[in-house]
């Protein structure tokens, strides 16, 4: 009796196996695509190029050609030559995640380090005002949808579980998506350069991320992974116990507000994409009872090691460092200002309370004309992690004339001279 038992539970668990394995799909596991083998199919104005997979079931989609200018609306199909689609998205390109371009599902090119998010090439997607796409697909590649600048609303397959890097980069009229209900991996840069959204849709099921305020959030730790603005005024929900850098990449509101609840601000958590400022943000305001973050003056500070986090230039583009602050480290965002694609701030002075800097603290902000204001350079820790330099270069350094040559040492020791536009001392005491 005992034996068949057994053998009925062993049955049992094999025939559990056999179905799971039917339901997990081609496209989840590792080489089951065919890549060297392309088929092609046209349904209208579309034309879909597939790699199909190796037992013939499901089809990879992996670019769309469309006839014509003027077609608003494409609607995926489920199945194309009698194959299941359960992938879109170009292989060919951006493999690695520091790639210098990717590939669209159009066939466009794009490069988020240059500001090229392939709107500019004015092809046939850019009409695209619809995208439906079925409920088969389980996967969409890195920068699949990016450039396609008139759709407005994203409505994605509940089973998709990834959102990719740069996935609908640069569509500047997109107002809704809709995210997955299974999802549980999200790159803030899938919606980098997207102004016009607005609402962020994501069901209650969701078991790793929630929708609140327009805001995605990681339930986990309360991390605040992306904000929805739109032009006005936001304040970050409360509860957010952490912003994300580039959670407000795609932010025009003139004023950020945060709350009592968030204890740790990623550097960049305010510019609108990795190497550029954002100057639609006019001003952030953190409350003052919040106990880790302190305004003074043009500056947010933490609390705890005086470290600059915010930085607020004036209309001017001139910003003076707080004396609260003693501390530069990598985790600084600058707003109000676009030193990437316009010019560098007027000026930026920094403070004699300033004592330490953690490589790239003082090249974050780059300014016509640098003045240090303390009898002693401040401290440099980690020099020899510097990408592009340890020190301001290419600008005007203003150093207290008493103070010359403790200053002149500390440039030898770090960057040559012939990197400096121009060394000039002053008078502490006339003003700067």
């Amino acid at each position: 009796m005992k034996k068949r038992w057994i053998t009925v539970f062993c049955a049992i668990l094999l025939a559990m196996l056999v179905v799971a394995a039917a339901d997990t799909p081609v496209s989840a596991k590792a080489g089951a695509w065919d890549k060297g083998k392309k088929e092609v199919q046209t349904k209208g104005a579309f034309t879909y190029y597939i790699h199909p997979s190796k037992n013939g079931k499901e089809a990879w989609v992996y670019k769309i050609k469309i006839k014509g200018k003027k077609n608003k609306s494409l609607s995926i199909p489920k199945t194309i030559r009698g194959k299941k689609v359960t992938r879109l998205g170009c292989p060919d390109r951006g493999k690695g995640d520091d790639n210098e371009a990717y590939t669209t599902l159009f066939g466009t090119y794009i490069e988020p380090w240059h500001n090229w998010d392939g709107s500019g090439a004015k092809t046939a997607s850019a009409a695209l005002k619809t995208i439906r796409i079925p409920d088969s697909v389980k996967v969409i590649d890195r920068a699949a949808f990016s450039g396609l600048n008139s759709v407005t609303t994203i409505k994605l397959p509940k089973k998709i579980k990834k959102i990719d890097i740069y996935t609908f980069y640069g569509c500047d009229k997109l107002k809704t998506i809709v995210l997955p209900e299974q999802m549980d991996s999200f790159q803030n840069s899938s919606l980098w350069g997207c102004p016009s959204l607005k609402e962020i849709r994501l069901s209650k099921k969701n078991k790793t991320f929630e929708s609140t305020g327009n805001a995605l959030i990681r339930k986990k730790n309360k991390a605040l992974l992306f904000a929805a603005t739109g032009g006005k005024a936001y304040t970050i929900p409360d509860g957010v116990k952490k912003v994300t850098s580039y959670s407000f990449s795609g932010a025009v509101s003139p004023v950020v507000y945060i709350p009592d609840s968030v204890a740790e601000i990623e550097g960049k958590a305010f510019n609108l994409f990795s190497i550029r400022e954002n100057s639609k943000i006019k001003d952030v305001v953190v409350s003052e009872q919040n106990p880790a973050f302190a305004r003074d003056g043009q500056c947010i500070y933490r609390r705890a090691d005086k470290s600059l986090a915010v930085a607020i230039p004036d209309e001017k583009g001139d910003l003076q460092v707080s004396g609260q602050v003693e501390k530069l480290t990598g985790d600084i965002s600058l707003v109000n200002c676009d030193t990437f694609s316009e010019k560098n701030l007027g000026k930026v002075v920094y403070p004699s309370s300033l004592k330490h800097v953690v490589v790239p603290g003082l090249t974050i902000i780059n300014a016509d004309n640098v003045y240090f204001t303390g009898s002693v350079p401040p401290e440099v820790a980690d020099p020899d992690n510097a990408e592009d330099g340890v020190l301001p270069v290419y600008c005007h350094i203003h150093v207290p004339a008493a103070y010359e040559d403790a200053y002149k040492a500390w440039y030898q020791k770090y960057e040559p001279y012939s990197n400096v536009d121009g060394w000039h001392t002053y008078n502490p005491e006339t003003g700067i």
